[in-house]
């Protein structure tokens, strides 16, 4: 073969082999990694569900229920009281929470409560995908065909004209308009004083004790595979990530669904494996949106940093925790930047949250 043509026929045969690999083989190899992970987390989750251990189940009250709660807890008695209050007032029927071992009584507590249904979650909190995954079996169980809420105990939900409207109003507008869950950005709030200074008694409400949110501060950008919008920022980037959003934590949040069979959150409460349940505001000036109020920032607080940071069950290594005890006993309230919440309304006109046709 003259030499001169064998330039060319190797230039073309690399041409092909790119071609190939981008063609076949990548896609190929994506699908496999994609279906192994899907495996991979579908053992996961079979697994962490096996955990869970009936302490007391109400299953005809759960069969009743309009509208549940799923969380999981550790050691949160002092905020339940408070908790279930205030989800009790927007109209949630039956509560189903896993209790992470606690040694506080929670699981006591909660059996004389007629509207709450317990089951252990014997298991890693780190394994079982920081506690998602316990939540999406019950999610699975007791949850279709529903509305489900899923929070932490330090989590509040706030939603337009939700002093005067209930669950069940917002519930019957968002399936009129076919929105099937509630996007929300998470706020953390926070006292005057120093964090040790900032006390929360069994059963106060969390919005006394922690009046203050950031105005300004937030960022978001767009992830167009699972069509949602990541949020960091407000006072934990402020104070405790140095002032940059990447290493602040992710403060978008889906914690009202209607609840369907194969569905489940992926990561935390930030978003789902359908990308339609993730961002439902996007553009649409008829979409509601609410804010997710985060009563992390109390004194309790301290002691909580140091015990997790000892059990080293959180994400990323308790990378958080470490940051709350490094920063001492600190002041969050800033006159720049801290307002006082005064209601629903005052967050749509801040921006916080879309009211759409909901009036």
């Amino acid at each position: 073969m003259n030499d001169a043509v064998l330039p060319p026929l190797r230039e073309r045969l690399d041409q092909w082999r790119e071609r190939l690999e981008r063609r076949l083989l990548r896609p190929l190899r994506m699908q496999a990694r994609r279906l192994a992970a899907r495996a991979a987390r579908q053992i996961r989750m079979r697994r962490s569900a096996a955990q869970l251990v009936p302490r007391l189940v109400r299953e005809a009250e759960i069969a009743r229920a309009w509208c549940v709660l799923v969380c999981c807890a550790r050691n949160e008695l002092v905020r339940m009281p408070a908790f279930l209050e205030h989800y009790r007032r927007l109209g949630v029927a039956h509560f189903l929470v896993v209790d992470n071992r606690s040694t506080d009584g929670l699981a006591e507590w909660l059996a004389r409560q007629p509207d709450c249904s317990c089951w252990l979650g014997d298991g890693s909190y780190k394994a079982s995908n920081f506690g998602m995954d316990w939540c999406n079996a019950l999610l699975a169980r007791h949850g279709v065909g529903k509305w489900c809420v899923t929070v932490d105990p330090d989590e509040f939900l706030v939603f337009p004209h939700c002093e005067e409207r209930g669950l069940r109003g917002l519930a019957r507008y968002l399936e009129g308009r076919g929105q099937p869950s509630l996007f929300t950005p998470m706020v953390d709030a926070y006292g005057a004083g120093r964090l040790s200074e900032t006390a929360l008694a069994s059963g106060q409400s969390p919005f006394e004790a922690c009046p203050y949110f950031d105005r300004f501060n937030l960022t978001q950008h767009y992830d167009e595979l699972r069509r949602n919008w990541w949020v960091q920022g407000g006072v934990r980037m402020r104070r405790f990530s140095g002032g940059q959003p990447e290493r602040a934590p992710a403060l978008n949040k889906v914690p009202l669904v209607r609840w369907e069979r194969g569905l489940y959150y992926v990561s935390s409460m930030h978003h789902l494996n359908r990308a339609r349940f993730n961002c439902t505001v996007m553009a649409d000036p008829q979409a509601v949106s609410g804010v997710l109020f985060h009563f992390k920032y109390v004194s309790l607080l301290i002691d909580k940093a140091r015990e997790e940071m000892t059990r080293g069950e959180h994400y990323a290594g308790s990378r958080e925790y470490r940051a709350y005890l490094e920063a001492g006993d600190p002041l969050l309230y800033d006159p720049e930047v801290s307002v006082r919440y005064r209601g629903s309304r005052q967050l749509a006109e801040l921006g916080f949250m879309q009211a759409g046709g909901w009036f």
